[in-house]
This record gives C-alpha cells, structure tokens and sequence, in this order.
C-alpha cells in the first residue's frame, strides 16, 4: 500500500480534510498541520485521527538537539543534487522571505532542524507522495528535495485551463513542472480533432475567473467603500500585531510568524493603498502599437522565488533590464496581476513608468487582449507565456515552467541572452497551429477536472460545490497515485 502525506497548511486544510477518506480506500494517508490551528480543524471538523503537528515536532527536535550532529556539507550537497545545481543552501536560505528578521547562525540552525524532520519521516514511513502547496518557503523546499533522493515525489495542485469549467494540474512542487508532462511522453497519438475544439473555445474568450468581482470593485463607490475596509482591516492587522509581538516570547522557530507580523508597516500600508487605488496614474495603451508584454508576477511567490531559481526575484530591475534589450521602435508593456491589489510598494510603479520605453497599464484590462496584439510575451514562468503560446505569439522565459519543453518557447538562461534571442525573431510570426499539437495533446491529457484553488477563500468566491468537488479530487488523484 502506497503511503501518501497531506500536509495542511492554511486553507488547504479543508480540501485535504475533506479528500481523506475516498483516499484512505487505497493508501495509507499521513496528516501533517502546520499549526495547531490546522491540526484542530483536522480533528474536530474533519475526524482525522492523529494528526501531526509541523511546529510541535520543530519545537521538539530543537528541544532535544537531536539535529546537532548534521553537517551543513551533507544538506548542501543534497540541494546542490537533487535540485540539479538550481541551489545549494545559502541559496535555498536567501530565498526564504522569512528567514530575513534572524541571523546567519540561527538560519543554518533551522535549515538543519527543518532536514532533520523531513528525512526522518520521509525515510522512516517510506513516504511515496507528499502533497502540498508549491515550494515557497525553505521548509517545504527541503521537503521536496529529500522526497526526490528517497525516490518519493513532493507534488503539489495548480488550477489551469482545460476542457471543463474548473480544472487543475499536478506539478513537481520544487519546480512547477507537470509530473504527467514528461518529454519522454511525446511520442504520442495526436488527437488533432480534441486539441482543436480546446484551442477554438480558448482563443475567443478574454474572461478570467474573478473578472466580475474585478469590475464589481472598479467603480468609483465600491472603490470607496473597498477603501474604507481596506484602512480599517491594515489598522487591525498593525495592532494585532503589535499586541502579538509584546506579549509572546518568540524565536527562530516562530520564523513564519514573525515575518508576517514585523511585515506589517502602518504607515507604508496605507500609504501604498492611498497611492495606489488614488494616486497612480496608469499609460495608455494602444493595440496598434508594436510591443511586448511583461505580466508582473504576484510577490513573494513560488513562481518568483524557488521556482524562478532564485534570480529574477527583483522584478523592477528586470523590466529595466528586457527594456532596454528589446528592439527600437517597440514598446515594453507591463501589468500587474488582476488580483494584487496594493501589495507592492508604490515606488515600484514610479520606476516602472519612469523608464523611456515602458508604459504601465492598469491592471483591470484583460491581459489576454494584450497578448492577442503583442509580438509576445516576455516572463519568468507565468500562465500568460502558455496563453501567448495558444495564441500563437512569440514566449520568453527565464524560470521554471511546464510550457518550456514547447519547441516555440525560448527560454532565457542568462538575461544577456535576451537581446539576441529578441533581435533574432524580430520577424518571427506563427501562422500555424502545427508545432503546438503534439505539445497541446500532451497538456490535455495531464489535466484533471476539480478545483484545488485552496486560497484567500477562492472556492466561496467562484461558488464551488465543496462536498462534490472533493469527491471529484480525491477520484483524481487517486489515478494518478496508481500511475506510479
């Protein structure tokens, strides 16, 4: 019997709840909380017998020194390994946001506390899948790696388009790769007649999930009144977390927390949403013009961080950078993502606008309209370079993604390779689907129905049959553990 870890962190805690006990038919499940805040709602809500409580064992191993006697070179040497050079550990620390309020000592100290855990249990349970979300944080970056040299996969579920109203993927954790999207599968039979009515029903249609809730708030009242909320939830989060931050003894171990709390800035808050939603006066686009589109990335994420080996993680001097490598007499245009909001300091956007050949659009236009216009899109593994593929459109990347192995992606090393790769395709235009089809079949035969969106209330948003949806998940996946 394969042996499967779900391990709950936030809201995925309800969907792993809730798929458990069509999974437990067939495989030995293992729950793993982050917090008691999961391990409790795992227990009472969803009847999960005993649970593990991530932070609980933290606390333990760092109580009894039992990491004490691992060397820094056997963790190295293993992320160097297994992460195939992408890493090793004073990378895989930097890029851990959380890690930033502590030292050097007390960094190393945790990397060797957070390896001890993960092979421990990895390699005592014979773990073959731990499911979880993308690696966007060191713990669950060491996770993955250790899951790779004990031949165990750390997967983890991403929503996509497909042929059915809500689909999802599922992706190598540490590098966002489909798992079911191997290059070995290629050699296939194209079902040329299933890949065209996918990419006719695509092509025309410009709408996002939330893009009635997006223009819902866009009007001048609700803009208000979003506002209002908005000052009053930042005054409550800045007090909250004072009040946290006099009253508890902390420590390296409360890493996470304490990233959250010490992040919230009172006066930058506001400031950034005054600015941002009153003050930011955005390009003006025009559809006619020769340009190319960079979709700014939400931060600090996966996709930017582990996922985008680490490197392109200053988003602002990347644009200055492709800006000012792209032919003349184009334009670089740049968009935040639909869903930001103000999270982003503001002087980000001055510095976007200030640079000669960018212009800054407002994030309520449709980014699928600029990319059916551009001559491309340029990003470091965003689903806007698989639409700009499906639209037959020129794609640049700089990180991980699972459109990569697409014979019309370029895929960019070195930043300073951007220029030739620009210069050389300055001509380029696909007039046909024929290069995609093998790579389309391919998607589509790795895509699953269900929503797996666990995030910032995503399945009341869109109105998510829970209870049916978890069904259809567990069903899923449950195939796919067979495959293996």
């Amino acid at each position: 019997m394969k042996t499967i870890i779900l391990f709950s962190r936030c809201e995925l805690v309800h969907l792993y709840g809730m798929i458990s006990p069509n999974l437990e038919k067939k495989f030995k499940v293992i729950h793993i909380g982050f917090s008691k805040v999961e391990v409790e709602i795992l227990k009472n809500k969803y009847s999960i017998d005993n649970p593990i409580c991530f932070e609980d064992e933290i606390k333990r191993i760092f109580k009894n020194k039992s990491y004490s006697k691992i060397k820094t070179e056997e963790i190295d040497s293993l992320i160097i390994k297994e992460s195939d050079g992408r890493f090793n550990l004073n990378g895989a620390i930097q890029y851990d946001r959380s890690f930033k309020y502590f030292s050097y000592i007390e960094n190393i100290e945790l990397s060797k506390i957070y390896f001890h855990f993960w092979k421990n249990i990895i390699k005592n349970h014979k773990i073959n899948f731990l499911l979880h979300e993308p690696t966007s944080l060191f713990f669950n970056h060491i996770a993955s790696l250790i899951c790779k040299s004990y031949n165990a996969r750390y997967i983890t579920c991403v929503q996509v388009y497909g042929e059915s109203e809500i689909n999802f993927a599922i992706a190598e954790g540490d590098s966002g790769e489909f798992t079911e999207m191997k290059p070995t599968s290629l050699i296939q039979e194209i079902d040329i007649e299933r890949v065209t009515t996918f990419l006719n029903k695509f092509r025309p249609n410009s709408d996002t999930f939330f893009n009635a809730y997006i223009k819902k708030r866009s009007s001048f009242f609700n803009k208000l009144k979003f506002s209002i909320i908005s000052v009053i939830k930042i005054f409550i989060k800045y007090s909250y977390s004072r009040m946290k931050l006099l009253i508890k003894n902390y420590n390296a171990l409360d890493h996470v927390e304490i990233f959250h709390l010490k992040s919230i800035n009172l006066f930058k808050e506001i400031k950034n949403h005054y600015y941002y939603y009153y003050r930011l006066k955005y390009d003006v686009s025009s559809l006619e013009e020769n340009y190319y589109y960079y979709p700014l990335h939400l931060e600090p994420e996966a996709v930017v961080l582990y996922w985008g080996d680490g490197l392109y993680n200053n988003q602002v001097k990347l644009i200055e950078n492709i800006a000012a490598q792209i032919p003349p007499d184009r334009f670089l245009y740049v968009k935040d993502h639909p869903h930001a909001g103000s999270y982003r300091d503001y002087d980000d956007y001055v510095k976007i606008k200030s640079i000669p050949n960018v212009k800054l659009l407002a994030p309520v236009i449709m980014g699928k309209k600029l990319i059916a216009k551009s001559i491309g899109v340029i990003t470091i593994n965003g689903t806007s370079g698989f639409e700009a593929l499906l639209l037959n459109k020129q794609v640049y990347t700089f990180g991980n993604s699972f459109f990569n192995q697409c014979s019309r992606v370029n895929y960019i090393a070195n930043i300073k390779d951007l220029r030739n790769s620009l210069y050389m395709n300055r001509d380029l235009k696909y007039n046909d689907d024929d290069e995609l089809f093998g790579f389309i079949n391919l998607y589509l035969n790795s895509i699953h129905p269900g929503f797996t969106d666990y995030f910032i209330n995503y399945p009341k948003l869109i109105g998510v049959n829970e209870e049916e949806n978890s069904k259809i998940v567990a069903n899923e996946l449950t195939k796919y553990f067979e495959k293996f």
